[in-house]
């Protein structure tokens, strides 16, 4: 029997292919990131709606009820889903994934508002992020966020947090190394067990999950 020969891709359908095959993955990596923030959400959602509402209001009204910590760290994993880190010398490369690390330090115990169950301080760290594109550059971006933490303490589990601040990237290819600044707006909640526990974070420029440890 004669061996059938395979057909050959001439070059504009290899141009067509390798198209068609970036599509696919930027269309993967966007339907993971919706999920990751889908799924954060979620957890943000259930986490505050946990508490009873007699007993949050009872303890939102004791100025200092919460745990006196001089710093938190907070290893997480995050997704940045939006900012200028995203383009490339005008390239789109989608969400990039990573793990990352964050500082805590509460710098007012008891406030600003005096009257309720508050406290401020300031939040920093650093995010790795690992991005895929169809041209083979596969950025790698090193986030440094810089934000005021606004915490208010529902229970002795429940809090919720407001950050703002801005981020300086380092953006790494084989080719080239680009800066980036942008700015920080992000909400989140504390699910708290004495000095242990878990904090969510949804926002711009990226969403997180991480475990929190209190000193």
């Amino acid at each position: 029997m004669a061996k059938q020969s395979k057909p050959q891709l001439n070059g504009g359908q290899l141009t067509q292919h390798a198209r068609l095959t970036g599509c696919r993955s930027a269309l993967s990596r966007v339907a993971l990131t919706r999920t990751a923030l889908f799924l954060s959400t979620a957890l943000l959602i259930t986490i505050l709606g946990s508490a009873s509402d007699a007993y949050a209001q009872n303890l939102i009204k004791r100025p200092g009820a919460h745990n006196h910590y001089k710093f938190e760290v907070e290893p997480q994993f995050a997704v940045s889903w939006a900012g200028s880190a995203h383009h490339y010398h005008g390239d789109y490369y989608g969400s990039g994934f990573g793990p990352g690390v964050r500082f805590s330090i509460p710098f007012m115990h008891n406030g600003p508002i005096t009257t309720l169950n508050n406290n401020i301080g300031i939040t920093f760290g650093i995010n790795t992020f690992f991005y895929s594109d169809r041209n083979g550059y596969n950025p790698v971006t090193f986030t440094l966020p810089v934000a005021f933490q606004w915490n208010f303490y529902f229970t002795d589990i429940i809090s919720v947090l407001g950050e703002v601040g801005f981020s300086t990237s380092w953006a790494v290819t084989r080719d080239f190394v680009d800066f980036y600044v942008d700015p920080v707006f992000q909400g989140g909640g504390r699910f708290q067990f004495g000095k242990v526990g878990v904090l969510v974070r949804v926002g711009y420029p990226m969403i997180s999950v991480g475990a929190n440890f209190q000193f």
